[in-house]
């Protein structure tokens, strides 16, 4: 028997995403899909991401996020297997971390730059105007996130512009919207994703991977996959349509 497609999604923006990014669509048309850590509704998908999801529910569909376990699981969407902080950690299909992948991250990370120790140099005389904190998934610090509370992307984009001497080298910066991410070299989707294949094309190596993604940080793993999707709208859609090539 065939096994089922596999699809390796991102989800915000990619499946859902915040109720101003949904356009002119009437509130009883969306489906609510994701909340805030207090309850607050804070992801909606269309009724085009909604036929999406209907399609997806084919094949088996495996979350690839930059939300950690617990920001992810205030999603409604299967929650594993996934791969979650930015491949910070690979959720096995009965829920648990697996310990193969964390091990081999953490021994990474003794080997450079710790995202604690870059903390105080990247927060340092930030105002009240930002919010900041730590991603980190059982005992490891992964990466560094700094938003605007009032949603000013272009202070947000200048701040970026500001810190970036300060990264140690192999350190990279994800911009997107009302958002930042501070990445030591060790981690990435695109990482976890190959491992992740490996394992899986090695049970069915006829299986449909489909890959889906809307940003930056999910082109590094789009190509891992036999097919890509990428929403119309989206902050890598607008790079291929101004004519320029992918970066790895």
């Amino acid at each position: 028997m065939t096994a089922r497609p596999l699809i390796l999604a991102d989800l915000d923006d990619s499946l859902f995403q915040t109720r101003p990014k949904c356009g002119d669509w009437a509130e009883g048309d969306l489906r609510l899909m994701s909340r805030l850590a207090d309850g607050t509704p804070s992801g909606f998908a269309t009724p085009p991401q909604q036929a999406l999801l209907g399609w997806l529910a084919h094949g088996e569909l495996v979350p690839v996020t930059a939300r950690a376990r617990d920001v992810l699981a205030r999603v409604d969407i299967a929650q594993a297997p996934a791969i979650c902080a930015n491949g910070g950690c690979i959720l096995m299909a009965g829920g648990s971390p697996d310990p193969v992948w964390h091990a081999r991250l953490a021994a990474e990370a003794q080997r450079a730059e710790a995202p604690a120790a870059l903390y105080p140099a990247l927060t340092c005389g930030l105002g009240a105007e930002y919010r900041h904190w730590m991603v980190s998934e059982d005992g490891l610090d992964l990466y560094l996130v700094i938003k605007s509370n009032t949603g000013d992307v272009p202070a947000l984009t200048a701040l970026a512009e500001s810190l970036t001497p300060r990264l140690p080298q192999g350190w990279r910066i994800h911009a997107n919207g009302n958002n930042l991410a501070f990445l030591p070299p060790w981690l990435s989707k695109r990482a976890a994703v190959r491992y992740y294949l490996e394992a899986v094309r090695a049970l069915t190596p006829g299986r449909l991977v489909i890959a889906i993604g809307d940003s930056w940080s999910d082109a590094g793993f789009l190509d891992l996959a036999d097919m890509a999707m990428i929403p119309t709208q989206a902050q890598l859609w607008q790079h291929i349509a101004r004519g320029h090539e992918w970066i790895d």
